[in-house]
């Protein structure tokens, strides 16, 4: 989808929608990143078939969420990018990674979803495909090699069972905090990260200097 075809749905409404088909699922971060600088948010991703997914956006009518559309239309008019890059800090301390605002719509909306949903489902599917590996080894104990087999693989998916929750929470604090860092950034509430200092001399030792 092309970017006008996509901003004409945010012009002002209370509600707009996206019925998705095919490869055009591949725009859904897209439209969320263009929907959030207009002030929208994503209210519902509902999947009416298996080929086709729906976007429903809610136009937010707060200050905040005012303030940065007009901004957005600000910058279009003024012949700037609809959508922005910011420098998140990076793993190394002082550095920092080029984040796009794409980037930011597929965290919010992994977020979305985890706070709706959770992963309780998922765990417990995984926990059930475990079982029935160790329930298939009893039936076949008298084949060692096809009992052995499901075994080994019943204990890995019994044990990422157990873990799944432990390391979905990790995922969702850590992208939250990204998220919740880059609105405030985005919001002009904090500045960018700082840029990594600049290399300085590593061998020399207090009151030396090159060519001594």
């Amino acid at each position: 989808m092309k970017d006008a075809e996509i901003l004409a749905h945010f012009d002002g409404r209370g509600r707009a929608e996206f019925l998705l088909g095919g490869f055009e699922g591949r725009h859904s971060d897209k439209i969320t990143a263009i929907a959030y600088e207009l002030g929208y948010d994503l209210q519902a991703t509902e999947m009416p078939s298996k080929s086709t997914i729906r976007l429903i956006f809610v136009r937010n009518d707060s200050p905040t969420a005012r303030q940065r559309a007009q901004q957005t239309h600000g910058r279009l008019r003024a012949g700037g990018p609809l959508l922005q890059v910011w420098a998140a800090p990076a793993a190394q301390p002082g550095a920092t990674t080029p984040v796009t605002a794409i980037d930011m719509a597929s965290k919010r909306r992994g977020l979305a979803a985890y706070e709706a949903n959770g992963v309780k489902g998922f765990a417990v599917f995984v926990a059930l495909l475990s079982l029935g590996c160790f329930i298939v080894a009893w039936v076949q104990r008298d084949t060692p090699g096809t009992a052995l087999a499901m075994v080994m693989l019943g204990i890995p998916l019994a044990v990422t069972a157990a873990l799944i929750p432990r390391w979905t929470k990790r995922w969702y604090e850590k992208n939250r905090r990204l998220v919740d860092l880059y609105d405030q950034q985005r919001a002009g509430q904090v500045g960018p990260p700082p840029p990594p200092p600049a290399p300085g001399p590593t061998d020399q030792r207090p009151g030396e200097w090159d060519g001594q």
